[in-house]
């Protein structure tokens, strides 16, 4: 902390510097305000970890990297421009920025880390750009005020945990560019109430969707070829799945529903062809006596 002052509540860090270490600011509570100068290229481990006073922070295009923590626990910080510089964004990096309304990811980012904005309590709305490849495990868990989302072309995987009880979450559009879903993506998102799978995912983990209480309908495309066990339980909402594998041996599949919904309340849509295959199959035939009130064909509104 020698090298770094603070002034009336302002991080001064010297000209010259070019890397602000580790731990550099950790649990000063009096910083509200810092200047980063240009010739900085690195924000370190737990660089301003827990600076629970701080409201603002101006990053230049002279950083490249934001490590893991950075502004872990900012609980004030209520807004944070990156610039397209910055190509690496480390994990747990704004993890409890409780103020944080939104955020700027530049197109120079390629990641969005593990827990990097989770429990981000006020953040309303989040640019994903489309140099993004991976939305990794628990990126947006418990943004408790995240209404929607738009996950562009360029991402190919949504990790485990990754929008897990964003409460108020609407409306979510997953693009054809992505092939699995991991287990707790979207776990009590209590206000979706519709998605569409793309004909690109061949997975849903476990649980991915469970406790989605208003989740009403939800399509599957013929690409998926596993589900995971309670992927859809504890949706009290959900009166159809609009499924469109026409061989039902080809879904490696478990329990979709657990204890979670009453029976003979949802309507399983299969292509034409295959209702008798899926009516005598060993598994979706249980479910249709236990969950289903019927299975019946695609219709043409459907497609």
């Amino acid at each position: 902390m020698a090298k770094y002052k603070i002034k009336n509540g302002v991080g001064i860090i010297p000209n010259g510097t070019t890397e602000i270490e580790n731990f550099a600011f950790e649990r000063c509570n009096e910083l509200t305000s810092i200047n980063i100068p240009e010739s900085v290229t690195k924000v370190g481990y737990h660089a301003f970890y827990k600076c629970e006073a701080l409201t603002s922070i101006n990053i230049p295009e002279s950083v490249t990297w934001i490590d893991n923590g950075a502004f872990f626990n900012c609980k004030a910080l209520t807004s944070i421009n990156i610039p397209k510089s910055v190509k690496w964004i480390g994990g747990y990096a704004f993890k409890g920025c409780e103020a944080l309304t939104s955020i700027n990811i530049p197109n120079s980012v390629t990641k969005i880390r593990k827990r990097a904005f989770s429990w981000s309590k006020a953040l309303t709305s989040i640019n994903i750009p489309n140099s993004v490849t991976e939305i990794c495990d628990e990126a947006f868990s418990d943004c408790h005020s995240l209404t929607s989302i738009n996950i562009p072309n360029s991402v190919t995987k949504i990790g485990y945990h990754a929008f897990n009880e964003c409460k108020v979450l609407t409306s979510i559009t997953i693009p054809n560019s992505v092939t699995w879903i991991g287990e707790y993506a979207f776990f009590g998102c209590e206000k979706l109430t519709s998605i569409n799978i793309p004909n690109s995912v061949t997975e849903i983990g476990f649980d991915a969707f469970c406790g989605c209480k208003a989740l009403t309908s939800i399509t599957i495309p013929e690409s998926v070829t596993k589900i995971g066990k309670g992927a859809f339980d504890e949706c009290e909402s959900l009166k159809e799945i609009i499924l469109f594998q026409t061989d039902p041996s080809k879904i490696k599949v478990s329990d979709l529903f657990g204890l979670g919904l009453p029976k003979a309340q949802i309507t399983l849509y299969v292509p034409k062809e295959s209702v008798i295959a899926y009516q005598e199959h060993w598994f979706w035939s249980n479910m249709f006596w236990s969950k289903c009130a019927a299975i019946k064909p695609i219709t043409d509104d459907m497609l």
